[in-house]
């Protein structure tokens, strides 16, 4: 099985280039939805509640990861409380599924991936990079945030370089949605070159 990441920050693009492989028939992991399963288990919900405030679970006893957002992208120290928490659990998580039997190749969609050091573990990485103002601009057009919101989110993600990739793509994303999936087919096929060696092998 071939194991690639596909990393990038808030809406750079990198979930429409990884269900652009799903399309071409790669499994999907999804480090978001796995976050959400996280956010869901009783124990973190009350720590998240004992550590944020009660404003950071809604009306149904579930974590308001909207308002839990605008408490941890505006203070770094919030996103490191935060992070200390649910990182590890989430790991364990992702580790477990990208780990589950099967052939082919898996793709792990996962703004954190540089965080978790999990490069070196992947066959390949790709990268999808686009301009903070661009980012802004589709935070506020396709998730309806505030302009204001959407700066302070994607001006307080800060992520590592992605380091120790054995292969690494960078996909520009400044321009069309048929631009970037027409690049991530350029690279899908690349991947499969990959696939080709590994069975070589």
């Amino acid at each position: 099985m071939l194991r690639i990441g596909v990393t990038g920050l808030m809406a750079s693009g990198k979930t429409d280039v990884a269900r652009r492989f799903v399309d071409h028939g790669a499994r999907l992991v999804e480090g978001d939805a796995l976050g959400w399963e996280v956010l869901r288990e009783p124990e973190v919900r009350d720590r998240l509640k004992a550590l944020f405030g009660a404003s950071v679970i809604d009306a149904d006893g579930n974590v308001d990861r909207r308002a839990l957002g605008r408490i941890v992208f505006g203070d770094a120290s919030e996103m490191n409380r935060l992070n200390t928490l649910v990182q590890p659990l989430l790991l364990a998580r992702v580790r477990e599924a990208m780990e589950a039997p099967g052939e082919g190749i898996v793709i792990l969609d996962a703004a954190l991936l540089g965080v978790w050091n999990l490069a070196p573990e992947m066959d390949g990485v790709v990268e999808v990079l686009a301009p903070a103002e661009t980012r802004i601009a589709r935070l506020a057009a396709f998730k309806e945030f505030p302009q204001a919101e959407a700066r302070q989110r994607v001006e307080g993600q800060r992520l590592p370089p992605v380091r120790g990739a054995r292969r690494l793509w960078k996909i520009e994303n400044a321009g069309t949605r048929e631009e970037l999936l027409h690049r991530a087919d350029q690279v899908w096929s690349e991947i499969q070159g990959l696939k080709s060696e590994a069975k070589a092998r």
